[in-house]
């Protein structure tokens, strides 16, 4: 055997997954060529440093993080919903909206009844006019005492920007914690959802972490 077979089949060596027959010739060939032996070496130094670091754990939170990347993924999916439904009746109107002088009338009249239909009321301090954006936490706790781990919530927000009801996703639910919900609650405020820019209804999830206080 000679180097270049005995360097490429190192790995294969080293895991142990050669027959009998060529773990005697490499081992033979280690013994009698310095410069392959070395290279064996360093390749069994790799490895142990590689085992002895180990697989990197996953934080403990991983699927409370996911189940809230999932849920702001369905608010955008809708958001994305009805922007396709705006883009479908804004092709509505340009087809109806004829530049000949005898579709002119008839043009005008389906562009008014659309109008009036899908009307957008008149936003003021230059509020973003997009089709619907979810509620924004303003003000109020992630964290509460005493629970046993991080729970989380889906909250129906007004358009005053008050919580309506929630209900509990993930976490320990019991009469306790959700009287501790029901008092942070009270201290978290809303930007409510918009919808063609006006104030609307709507859902926004929430995470309450856990917080232990020593005396």
């Amino acid at each position: 055997m000679d180097c270049k077979q005995a360097k490429s089949k190192l790995s294969t060596y080293l895991d142990g997954a050669v027959s009998g027959h060529e773990m005697r010739v490499i081992s033979a060939h280690l013994e009698s060529c310095s410069p392959c032996n070395t290279s064996y070496l360093s390749l069994q130094r790799t490895q142990a440093l590689l085992s002895s670091i180990g697989t990197r754990k996953a934080p403990s939170d991983l699927p409370l993080r996911l189940k809230i990347a999932i849920q702001q993924e369905r608010s955008r999916s809708a958001a994305r919903t009805l922007q396709n439904i705006a883009l479908r009746i804004e092709h509505a109107i340009n087809t109806f909206m004829l530049p000949a002088t005898a579709g002119l009338t008839t043009a005008v009249i389906m562009f008014g009844v659309l109008i009036g239909f899908f009307a957008i009321p008149e936003v003021a301090d230059d509020i973003p006019t997009s089709l619907y954006t979810p509620p924004r936490l303003s003000n109020g706790p992630y964290e509460i005492q005493g629970i046993d781990g991080p729970v989380l919530i889906e909250a129906s927000v007004d358009s005053s920007g008050r919580v309506l009801d929630y209900r509990i996703l993930s976490g320990h639910d019991s009469d306790a914690v959700r009287v501790k919900i029901d008092n942070a609650l009270i201290f978290t405020t809303f930007e409510p959802a918009r919808a063609f820019g006006a104030p609307a209804s709507g859902h926004v999830v929430l995470a309450f972490s856990t917080v232990n206080v020593k005396g």
